[in-house]
């Protein structure tokens, strides 16, 4: 087991090169690809989101909650796993006619076969993953990760060039599962007992279970707007699908490196005082990295896109600006819930994503008739009301005042608001006169130097801690 530093860092370089990857690959793929490709894939995606958050039920952040889990433990889970996957690949190739018939899409059809497949393989690894989390042996789980995550997509990118379309996409979900499932066994060498106990089952499932209907009501929320756009159109149902996808890449990095192990570290701190310390300081560390970066991508968003994507998917950027703030919210409400979950209210977050989900869908049912940025609309609305609601929470956790509360929330955001409007500027007088790529540069580098002269000002505490790293570096080198 490593130290608190050895967590974040292997984490860190796991979904950072995991995520990168993933962008690039998804780059390459829409170069090569058309909108209707992935249009595809996201009509059925609130399907696959639903079943395999339904498949993990839960069990995986009862087991990390569990102080000391046994194989007894380990070996339930997994069983129970298995069995939801082998369910679901039954129920996805028995309901993939009429999903077809539903979208008008005959290629429906062996998409939910193939997809089904993967749940199997999935639902083995999940027991694998959370050992090794449980454990912080991130370093372990980094290379299995990243050498599927490798494996896959260059598979899934020969086979696009070979002109197979869609199955290139397909493919790569397929690939993924199958090599995650090798690599973690031939890893850690071990495999949990096919064993069932209905005393360790009853133990997580009354944990973990409100937060499989959070997790399930969560990805509700996050693909039905694919779902009801794929139904007018599966290209503007590709467009959509893949500004989300741009938009999840960078908070995706952030959730997974700071907010993921975090669970894990707040979990195995046993001091109260201690506790809600860290909470306090993630807090505002990741109200800084959140709109920090939420900044940079919208003014990046239109030359960035251009440059990556091409003009065919030029439709998607005012989607993907209006998504930046989705995701913020986003991964804000998550830390709280992590807070939440490290102090057993699970039910609360369940009711809140519920709470979520229907006020979504009843903004949906009023605007969806409005167009794709209404769509879009809807989606931020509803995340925002309940980022808040979660925040009231936190406040109750911790015992805070309002006004330390709105210190942890705006101070951080001082450097982001400056750096966003003299780059901003200096974008208004520059855009047009130079290539996207020159454009880019501009923005990054100036966007830097402001962001740096106005942090050596302020001196908050996550600067001055990773400054001191890279200069202790500068000098040993």
């Amino acid at each position: 087991m490593g130290g608190r530093k050895g967590v974040y860092k292997w984490s860190a370089i796991d979904r950072v090169c995991n995520s990168v990857m993933t962008f690039a690959g998804n780059v390459v793929l829409a170069r090569i690809l058309s909108p209707d490709d992935f249009g595809l894939l996201a009509m059925v995606a609130i399907f696959v989101a639903i079943a395999y958050n339904i498949s993990g039920c839960g069990l995986s952040d009862g087991l990390i909650k569990k102080p000391h889990p046994t194989e007894r433990d380990y070996s339930t889970v997994f069983v129970f796993n298995l069995a939801f996957g082998l369910m679901f690949c039954a129920i996805f190739i028995l309901s993939a006619q009429p999903i077809a018939d539903f979208f008008g899409h005959q290629e429906l059809v062996e998409i939910m076969w193939a997809i089904g497949i993967c749940f199997v393989f999935s639902a083995m690894t999940f027991t694998q993953e959370t050992r090794m989390r449980k454990e912080l042996d991130m370093k372990r789980m980094a290379i299995v990760r990243l050498s599927a995550t490798a494996s896959s997509l260059i598979l899934g990118i020969y086979l696009a060039l070979a002109g197979y379309g869609f199955w290139a996409l397909v493919s790569t979900r397929i690939f993924l599962s199958v090599f995650l499932f090798i690599f973690y066994v031939a890893l850690s060498r071990w495999i949990p007992r096919l064993a069932f106990y209905k005393d360790s089952f009853k133990e997580m499932f009354g944990y973990g279970v409100h937060l499989m209907l959070s997790y399930v009501f969560t990805q509700i929320g996050r693909n039905i707007n694919t779902s009801v756009i794929g139904q007018y159109s599966s290209a503007q149902s590709g467009i959509y699908s893949q500004a989300q996808k741009m938009q999840e890449v960078p908070y995706y990095i952030t959730e997974s490196v700071f907010n993921w192990p975090f669970f894990a570290v707040l979990s195995n701190e046993e001091d109260e005082s201690k506790r809600k310390s860290l909470a306090q300081n993630m807090l505002s560390n990741m109200v800084f990295i959140n709109v920090l970066l939420g900044c940079l991508l919208l003014l990046l968003s239109s030359p960035g896109f251009q440059l990556l994507y091409g003009a065919k998917w030029v439709e998607a950027i005012p989607i993907f600006r209006v998504l930046i703030i989705f995701g913020i919210c986003s991964s804000l409400k998550f830390f709280f819930q992590t807070v939440m979950k490290t102090y057993g209210m699970t039910k609360a977050i369940r009711n809140l994503t519920f709470i979520e989900v229907v006020l979504q869908l009843a903004l949906l049912a009023i605007f969806f008739r409005e167009g794709i940025m209404a769509i879009a609309l809807t989606q931020i609305v509803a995340a925002f009301v309940i980022m808040l609601w979660h925040c009231y929470y936190y406040k109750q956790i911790e015992e805070i005042s309002l006004t330390r509360l709105a210190t942890l929330f705006f101070k951080p955001m001082i450097v982001s608001i400056i750096a966003l409007s003299i780059t901003g500027i200096g974008y208004y007088f520059w855009n047009g006169t130079v290539s996207h790529f020159i454009n880019c540069i501009l923005i990054l580098v100036l966007y830097a130097i402001v962001s740096i002269a106005v942090l050596e000002r302020t001196k908050p505490a996550i600067y001055l801690q990773y400054r001191a790293k890279v200069l202790t570096k500068l000098k040993r080198a």
